[in-house]
């Protein structure tokens, strides 16, 4: 095994290891709460979670039931993720060219992934063929403290910072069908995870557009 493959699976566990941390495990359980109320999925429905990393959201889904698929272009992460078992499905692929036919799944989810792909719009375009329910994009929100503490940081350094309204007019009227429906939710207002963000989540309602994470839920059919 060479030095590379080595350094990169210590990348994939100290990655997986923040969820585990006392800020990582509630800023995930918010985002995954958010995530699951807004996709309200049937039991045993198919769903591609694309960038799925070392797997932490997709093994989520997968525990409530669903039928997951985990996609991500890291051989490191997919390794590591595979490790983890869980009943998910994984394999090396681009969000750009999704090597699945049109409405293959139920459901499409990209958290916090497509903030580091050069064209989203056309790995939106990829997630939107290849389902048949609703789309899920959790994003990075520009208009949040998150984004003022954490820009071009860490691992923040090299993500972009959307916004919901850059989505709605630019994003959306790409896509064909048109989306039946689509809300905007956001979640993390105070991104601290000390005991005033715990207590301002609790009372801030998700359809505030302030949150540091912001997911899109698109609907293609009524």
């Amino acid at each position: 095994m060479s030095v590379p493959k080595i350094n990169e699976r210590s990348a994939a566990a100290a990655y997986e290891a923040w969820y585990h941390t006392r800020r990582g495990h509630w800023i995930a359980e918010r985002e995954f709460a958010l995530l699951r109320r807004l996709l309200n999925p049937a039991p045993h429905t198919s769903l591609l979670d694309i960038g799925c990393g070392t797997g932490y959201f997709s093994r989520r889904f997968a525990a409530g039931g669903l039928a997951v698929t985990g996609l991500d272009p890291d051989a490191a992460a997919l390794d590591y993720a595979q490790g983890k078992g869980g009943g998910v499905h994984y394999i090396q692929g681009s969000a750009l060219a999704l090597p699945f036919a049109d409405g293959h799944f139920d459901h499409a989810t990209a958290i916090t992934s497509l903030c580091f792909v050069a064209d989203p719009l056309q790995a939106l375009r990829e997630m939107w063929r290849v389902s048949r329910g609703r789309v899920l994009l959790g994003l990075l929100n520009r208009h949040s403290l998150l984004h003022r503490q954490k820009e071009g940081k860490g691992g923040y350094r090299d993500a972009r910072w959307d916004s919901a309204t850059e989505v709605v007019e630019r994003w959306i009227p790409a896509l064909t069908p048109a989306p039946a429906r689509y809300t905007a939710h956001s979640a993390i207002f105070l991104p601290t995870a000390g005991p005033l963000a715990r207590q301002a989540e609790r009372w801030l309602p998700n359809t505030l557009p302030w949150g540091g994470f912001l997911v899109i839920c698109l609907e293609k059919t009524e």
